[in-house]
């Protein structure tokens, strides 16, 4: 549900900006009306669709729900929510933050085609989503359903609930900026690595090799038959076999120039694949989403980007060997990638 995610340096040192984008680029400028707290403002110089207006309350309730319920994160601080519309713009500081809908804040603005956000970008107003900022100052940007219905991207229900889907993925990053920022910034600046480097760089730079692609996808299926397994030891067998297939792709492939793609590899698992986690598990769960989990399981097992699909297959593997408390580390202390932490579960295996 993302791709790309971008850091840049600054005359300061090494600045890391992720950003996880979905489906496109976005944004612009603002000068903003104070409103009142829920339910969603109007501005008397531009309005959101109440379809919209329905969605973003249902997404916050998803997300107040997600974070406590199944990601263990709880509150995100220091993050700012930018939701658009055709023609307005909704901020809140603390969307996120707040444990309930009492107290959330907004500002409601109209923008003419551009939205701008706190880095001081400013990007078409079209269908997008996505995290970005550092550990002092995050925030998260998405273009509300109707745009993406009329950019022809589903309508309804169906449209709707996707994108709540999309929001918790997005969002869930916002947490792991702190943990994780300081390391990818240590290897942008170590390894000199451009504004294109991204989540999806080892696919890019290795997607046109045909052994090294046919690894991947063999990881990704026997991690998520070990994710399936009924009986541990089998569960921990294919786990093992897959993550020995990673090793040896990565030792083969990843060395002299490319190694440094290893860290990175391990890092943008982790983002992805507890990412897709949290969107997968809302939608299944029966208090939340209550969809068929066969239904879900084959569209997140199925995506095109490689540490989408594999990051997914990782986190289910190792929830499945080792319990729940991957979430502490993935979503909070960063002191473990996924593939680290799924190494110290099997041991010598």
């Amino acid at each position: 549900m993302t791709h790309p995610s971008r850091s840049r340096k600054t005359s300061n040192g090494t600045e890391l900006v992720l950003r996880f984008i979905t489906l496109g680029l976005v944004i612009a400028v603002c000068s903003c009306v104070s409103v009142p707290q829920d339910p969603i403002p109007v501005s008397p110089a531009c309005s959101v669709p109440e379809a919209d207006r329905a969605w973003i309350d249902r997404s916050l309730k998803a997300w107040r729900f997600a974070s406590r319920e199944i990601a263990g994160i709880g509150v995100v601080p220091n993050a700012q929510v930018i939701l658009f519309s055709e023609d307005c713009v909704l901020r809140s500081e603390n969307a996120l933050s707040n444990p309930s809908a009492d107290g959330v804040t907004w500002t409601a603005s109209p923008h003419t085609g551009t939205v701008s956000v706190p880095d001081g970008s400013e990007v078409p107003a079209g269908v997008t989503s996505y995290a970005a900022g550092e550990e002092g100052a995050r925030f998260f940007v998405m273009a509300t359903p109707s745009v993406w219905a009329a950019a022809g991207i589903g309508d309804g229900s169906s449209l709707e609930t996707m994108l709540v889907a999309v929001m918790l993925h997005e969002a869930s990053h916002l947490a792991q900026i702190g943990p994780y920022g300081p390391s990818l910034g240590a290897l942008i600046e170590r390894n000199a690595l451009p504004d294109s480097f991204n989540d999806n760089s080892v696919q890019e730079s290795f997607g046109s090799n045909e052994e090294f692609a046919a690894s991947v996808k063999r990881e990704t299926e026997l991690f998520m038959e070990a994710a399936a397994a009924e009986d541990d030891a089998v569960a921990r067998r294919l786990a093992g076999e897959a993550r020995r297939l990673m090793l040896a792709r990565q030792q083969r492939w990843l060395v002299g120039e490319d190694a440094w793609h290893i860290e990175a590899e391990n890092i943008w698992l982790t983002f992805e694949g507890a990412g897709q986690w949290i969107a997968y598990q809302w939608l299944i769960h029966p208090r939340s989403g209550a969809h068929p989990t066969a239904d879900v399981l084959a569209r997140f097992t199925r995506g095109r980007q490689w540490s989408q699909t594999e990051g997914f297959a990782l986190v289910m593997a190792l929830d499945r060997i080792a319990g729940p408390d991957w979430k502490r580390h993935a979503y909070g202390d960063g002191a473990l990638t996924v593939p680290e932490m799924l190494d110290e579960a099997l041991g010598s295996e």
